[in-house]
């Protein structure tokens, strides 16, 4: 069965502090806005930032998965 709706966190676009995470259908998923919300931490209306839950831990256990590269390190001089 396909999956039909996505968890999206709402976030302050100064300091990335997270304001609710909600959970749409796909079909109605946007997150780009131009909306601006309250941010406890910064103590005023700041742009809002859109973001797919679970992202950002995806992308580091998949890059902690790749394989080291041959070049990776300083420089080695050949003569």
């Amino acid at each position: 069965m396909p999956i039909d709706e996505v968890s999206i966190v709402r976030m302050c676009g100064a300091c990335r502090s997270e304001i609710e995470t909600i959970t749409v259908k796909k079909d109605n998923m946007r997150l780009f806005t131009d909306d601006a919300v309250w941010c406890e931490g910064c103590q005023c209306d700041q742009p809002e930032v859109r973001d797919i839950a679970g992202r950002h831990a995806s992308i580091q256990a998949e890059q902690q998965n790749y394989p080291e590269s041959p070049t990776s390190g300083p420089p080695q001089l050949v003569r």
